[in-house]
């Protein structure tokens, strides 16, 4: 049986950078912002920080009075429609997840919208206490789902989290359009051992 497993935001789901709208309402540069945000961006993720404690620690590094959870206000991703109906397709050739890097906020934002719906699980970087590109991200999952690497198959937009899993054996695709993933995931199927 495979394994696919797919990143959220940036793959599925797109307008779910929050930083360039907060960083003008912070009256920052938008570099100025990631730079900042960046800091504490892994144990946020991880759920090590909480939302209240990493904007305290934003406002104490940038010197800007911050009066919201940006993070949660700002949040407004659209789901590509085209990209869910694919990743519904997959059902038929195996299990289907997500491993996401999210916070819990944008988490509980889309599984109040049910945008997580078309997956089998959904593996959060703030529920499991690492966050990707580390490898004990996908050892997680894998263990989890009871599947060798060989026969996952993972795909997100951020190179380093490609191969992160490329180096554990995980086949991997780097998604920057729906058409240059469903070309690697004809090949990959169409492989003689693949084949139903």
């Amino acid at each position: 049986m495979m394994l696919f497993i797919f990143d959220m935001g940036g793959v599925l789901v797109q307008s779910f950078d929050v930083l360039p709208e907060a960083a003008r309402r912070l009256g920052l540069s938008e570099t100025a912002a990631r730079q900042f945000a960046r800091a504490d961006m892994d144990a946020l993720m991880t759920g090590a920080m909480s939302a209240r404690e990493y904007w305290t620690r934003f406002e104490a590094a940038s010197g800007v009075l911050v009066a919201e959870d940006y993070w949660s206000t700002l949040f407004s991703p659209t789901l590509d429609s085209l990209m869910e109906r694919l990743v519904s397709k997959l059902h038929a050739r195996g299990r289907v997840v997500c491993g996401t890097n999210t916070v819990g906020s944008h988490y509980d934002h889309l599984q109040q919208r049910g945008l997580y719906g078309c997956f089998d699980a959904v593996y959060a970087s703030h529920l499991m206490g690492v966050c990707k590109p580390d490898a004990a991200f996908w050892h997680a999952i894998l263990q989890a789902e009871g599947i060798d690497a060989g026969n996952a198959f993972f795909i997100d937009d951020y190179p380093e989290n490609v191969e992160a899993a490329e180096s554990l054996g995980i086949r991997s695709h780097l998604f920057n359009g729906i058409e240059g993933l469903q070309d690697a995931l004809d090949s990959m199927l169409a492989e003689p051992e693949l084949k139903a």
